[in-house]
């Protein structure tokens, strides 16, 4: 692997665990210097290459699926392939069900079964693609965009849950909406549709999301003028603001300037993608104030136009850098 940066590796946080007491953590932390895993760091259509790539997601086995926006197509990497193989998309844009959108995918899932659920966004359509296949299947959206509960608006972020429910962050119309199996309609879960702002009970371009089914509490990045991560429980009609501050963009600890991919660890700590700050923060367990674990302020690393996170079975942590044409990995100490 490449590595990105020259920064010494220092411990950078303790992470609060279920054994935890006021007076103690748990010492998990990450190398500040990060190394290219994925893509080689220049775009094109060859598969240990990337293009533009966006959303990020790893599989149990450390499997990692990746939207390689740029070149039409999902590809996989096995842990530690030096370079991937197409999973879905032909690498030509389209509107066809074989095709992904010429002007960009965002984010995806994947279910137990490795069918993988794309954020079609451009075609304003979730699509299943079962695994080994060679089209999509629409599971959300009906290719139009607009704001009836059969379409969507530039859908962003994607969870699929264990019941095959698929929750999709509505960028232009505001709204979390829930697809249950087999649906042509969906429900709004989250935020009111069409209507923007920085109340508990409105959502703000909101793009990056995670679903803590346990609790049935969705996460979500709002990337528009709210900067902030929030917390609601599916069927309330507010959410909670757990990271951020609400109408003011910034770089202090408390701050985040453009908010996407989001992820939530066993203890609840809370990885927040801060992309216009080109650095990923970390949010213990109740505190509103982040630490920087990779990226502009942690041992002078630096990422580029940082798109999406994920943490493997081992914790490391990987970065989709967007404008690099790679995931970058941080391995945790």
């Amino acid at each position: 692997m490449l590595a990105v940066t020259a920064a010494i590796a220092l411990p950078i946080l303790l992470i609060k665990s279920p054994t935890e007491t006021t007076q103690g953590f748990s010492g998990t932390y990450w190398n500040v210097t990060g190394v290219t895993y994925a893509g080689n760091g220049t775009r094109g259509t060859a598969l240990n290459q990337l293009a533009a790539p966006t959303g990020l997601f790893i599989t149990s086995n450390d499997t990692l699926y990746i939207s390689d926006s740029g070149n039409w197509r999902v590809v996989a990497y096995l842990p530690n392939a030096a370079s991937g193989s197409i999973v879905a998309g032909t690498g030509v844009g389209g509107t066809s069900l074989t095709r992904l959108a010429s002007s960009g995918i965002r984010y995806i899932s994947v279910e137990a079964n490795e069918n993988i659920y794309i954020s079609d966004t451009y075609n304003e359509r979730v699509v299943r693609w079962a695994s080994g296949g060679s089209t999509g299947v629409i599971v959300a959206g009906n290719g139009t965009g607009g704001s009836s509960l059969n379409q969507l608006d530039y859908p962003y972020g994607l969870w699929v849950d264990s019941s095959l429910n698929v929750f999709v962050s509505e960028y232009q119309n505001y709204r979390i909406t829930k697809w249950v199996p087999g649906a042509s309609v969906g429900v709004v879960v989250a935020g009111i549709s069409g209507s923007s702002g920085s109340t508990t009970n409105l959502l703000s371009g909101p793009t990056g999301l995670y679903y803590d089914e346990a609790n049935q509490n969705l996460y979500i990045s709002n990337t528009g003028s709210t900067n902030t991560v929030m917390k609601w429980r599916v069927g309330d009609s507010n959410g909670t603001i757990v990271a951020g501050l609400a109408g003011s963009s910034g770089s202090s600890s408390s701050q985040l300037n453009t908010p996407t991919g989001i992820i939530l660890d066993q203890w609840q700590n809370i990885y927040v993608n801060d992309r216009a700050n080109s650095r990923i923060q970390l949010f213990c367990n109740g505190s509103s104030t982040g630490v920087t674990i990779a990226g502009n302020g942690a041992g002078g690393s630096s990422l580029s136009s940082p798109y999406d996170i994920k943490l493997d079975s081992q914790y490391n942590l990987y970065v989709v850098e967007n404008t690099a044409h790679r995931v970058t990995k941080f391995a945790k100490l």
